[in-house]
């Protein structure tokens, strides 16, 4: 019998559920730009937000903004901070860094926001470093794992996603003790993330000892990968790992399957393959696809399920990690103004810079990692899809479901 949250599930990813969920979510960023903010009342303390709203990025810019307006609201619900509300003003970059940059300049100078956060793509994340460092603003990253954004040593900005050394580690694990394969082959967009991440694993498995037979970058927009998966299912690999942050990652899955690319597992290794949206587009394609994870609603964070349970019912669609990264950063904010000195922003820096606090994307600590400072330290996971939902398998003490392996359908022995 399916359990209760497949069955909402299941309702959810509806194409009339989603299509509702997208008019919902566009009333409510109107009306909390409307009721919070066109008017900057005197006693608000103003929060700027710069995710993606238009372009290849669009549905993981809505799932932040939902949760930036959820948490928001919950904060104010309860008093606000010091007894003044929080005013979000969004702005959408575009996932362009000159965007990122004016928007950033904007909130900043004419808008006198307390704090900056969001950041999606790590173009947009370094510019808006940048920014917030010459400025002298706080800014908080929601998103963006590149690892130089915090290997620069910028006292204003921090981090509370995990850099991108820290996507491969359970995929790796996973690898070693249950597959034990020879070869892999990596399928990468030609950002800094998809770059990044591509070099980051194919470093991490030769030192497994095993061989990366094919690494291929395509650019965002691409649609047609046939020359890239006939190379690649020449090669033969064990293991195909494909890293795509926008929808065109489901095309790519699914002409990997009708190509007859036939690895003993799939991997996917961009937040794409976590939302119910590339579900839907890879349809029967994403069968038992194994997906890099940092976050589910059943870990045993403070308020994660209730969390995920307020989305579903407010936005009729289901958050991935991206919505618990935004949730936490407001959560992380509004505790740093509660305990700041004063709203100046050296006094709001310092605050951020002493957190300790249990969020629902996990505990939040700003610490050094190597050369990256004010880096939160965030354990990360593997899941695969499973009957429409992405269960955590790995590691097995957080499981949700059991992994599926060898995959139904694969002729590859294990």
């Amino acid at each position: 019998m399916a359990s209760p949250r497949r069955e909402i599930l299941s309702l959810l990813l509806s194409r009339q559920a989603m299509r509702k969920a997208l008019n919902w979510s566009t009333i409510a960023v109107v009306f909390i730009l409307v009721t919070s903010v066109g008017g900057h009342a005197d006693d608000s303390l103003r929060v700027g937000v710069i995710i993606p709203l238009t372009a290849e990025h669009v549905r993981l810019g809505e799932i932040q903004k939902n949760s930036f307006i959820l948490a928001a609201d919950e904060i104010n619900k309860a008093g606000g901070i010091k007894g003044r509300p929080i005013s979000l003003i969004i702005e959408d970059d575009n996932g362009q860094i000159d965007l990122a940059r004016s928007a950033a300049e904007k909130l900043i100078n004419e808008d006198r926001v307390l704090v900056l956060t969001g950041a999606v793509r790590s173009e947009s994340g370094m510019e808006l470093a940048n920014v917030a460092q010459e400025l002298r603003v706080p800014f908080l990253v929601t998103t963006a794992a590149l690892e130089e954004i915090t290997e620069k040593g910028m006292e204003y900005v921090f981090r509370i996603a995990p850099p991108i050394r820290e996507y491969s580690p359970p995929l790796l694990s996973f690898l070693e003790k249950v597959v034990k394969p020879r070869t892999l082959a990596v399928i990468h967009e030609n950002s800094l993330f998809g770059k990044a991440l591509a070099e980051d694993l194919t470093k991490a498995f030769q030192k497994q000892r095993g061989t990366v037979v094919v690494r291929r970058g395509y650019e965002l927009g691409d649609t047609d990968f046939r020359s890239i998966i006939v190379r690649v299912r020449e090669a033969n690999p064990d293991v195909v790992v494909l890293a795509s942050s926008s929808i065109e990652g489901a095309l790519l899955m699914r002409q990997c399957r009708d190509l007859g690319l036939n690895p003993k597992l799939f991997v996917g290794a961009a937040e794409i393959f976590t939302l119910s949206q590339f579900m839907l587009a890879a349809g029967d394609s994403a069968d038992f696809l194994f997906a890099i994870d940092l976050w589910n609603p059943r870990l045993p964070y403070p308020g994660a399920q209730r969390y995920f349970d307020d989305y579903v019912l407010r936005f009729l669609s289901s958050p991935n990690y991206h919505g618990a990264e935004a949730y936490a950063s407001i959560q992380v904010i509004a505790d740093a103004l509660k305990r700041a000195k004063s709203f100046e922003p050296e006094e709001v820096r310092r605050a951020l810079a002493e957190t300790s606090l249990d969020t629902v994307f996990g505990p939040v600590h700003f610490v050094t990692l190597g050369r990256m400072t004010q880096q939160n330290s965030v354990r990360t996971f593997l899941g695969q899809w499973q009957s429409g939902v992405l269960e955590t398998i790995w590691p097995l003490e957080f499981a949700t479901e059991e992994y599926v392996y060898p995959v139904p359908g694969s002729s590859r022995k294990p």
